[in-house]
């Protein structure tokens, strides 16, 4: 939410609705951090408030999405104008109805779900099968098309040009080494490719294997890095989240009164 808008739901919200919403934050904050004092029923309830309201934040903002889409208003607008529109919606209850029986009927004993329970696990594969493919194609789609396609082009673009100045010079030749090494080191068996070649080549090919093994941990180091400090950023949110409403609810002021002077 931008910091405007949020700004003005905050003016537009009672007293009381803030002060709540303070102390329900800081109570869960606090639940959560107790873990690290080990496994208790504070922590457990804490980590299950964290996990509830994010799955109602995200159930909220999918309705809303669904809600959004051309064939929903479509239907809305008239039910009886587009029958394929309806195919969604069918295979969307159908799938809720699957996922229903099989939490209600889990662990129980006895033969297996005969009749129409049967019928229903039956069906409820077929939109499942279509949104693990939708799933699959969107994430294989947007690797190709956002993050190894640029990397690609980006590397196959870079030219070694005399004439560049010395940094440029060596970015571009550290990008074609690292890039092709990788390429070499992901392609290449040892085994197999390079079995009954010339000593010459795999020496060759096996340090260029060895430079692209280093460069693959260096990537993935980069990315441990980033991942870390972004967590750290979090973290640091936090505490200073919670040190903004310690000295809001007038806690802080409370524990440095019972602290000896």
């Amino acid at each position: 939410m931008p910091e405007p808008v949020a700004q003005i739901g905050q003016m537009m919200q009672p007293d009381w609705v803030a002060n709540a919403t303070m102390w329900v934050g800081l109570v869960a904050a606090l639940l959560v951090f107790s873990a690290i004092l080990g496994d208790h029923c504070l922590a457990c309830g804490g980590q299950t408030i964290l996990v509830a309201a994010g799955l109602g934040y995200a159930a909220a903002v999918t309705w809303h999405a669904m809600i959004g889409l051309p064939f929903v208003q479509g239907l809305l607008a008239d039910p009886r104008a587009e029958p394929w529109n309806w195919i969604p919606v069918v295979l969307g209850v159908l799938l809720v109805l699957a996922a229903g029986e099989r939490i209600l009927f889990q662990g129980e004993g006895g033969p297996p779900a005969g009749g129409f329970r049967r019928v229903l696990r039956w069906g409820g594969v077929v939109p499942a099968a279509f949104l693990l493919a939708a799933g699959i194609a969107v994430v294989a789609v947007g690797s190709v098309q956002g993050t190894l396609l640029p990397q690609f082009l980006a590397a196959a673009r870079t030219g070694i040009r005399w004439d560049t100045p010395l940094d440029l010079f060596f970015t571009g030749l550290l990008t074609l080494i690292i890039t092709a090494s990788a390429l070499v080191f992901w392609g290449l068996d040892r085994q197999h490719h390079l079995a009954g070649q010339p000593n010459w080549v795999q020496r060759l090919m096996g340090a260029w294997i060895w430079v692209g093994q280093r460069a693959v941990w260096l990537a993935a180091g980069a990315i441990f890095a980033r991942l870390l400090a972004s967590r750290t950023s979090l973290l640091i949110a936090e505490f200073e989240f919670m040190r903004a409403t310690f000295a809001a609810t007038g806690l802080w002021q409370i524990i440095q009164s019972w602290l000896p002077k």
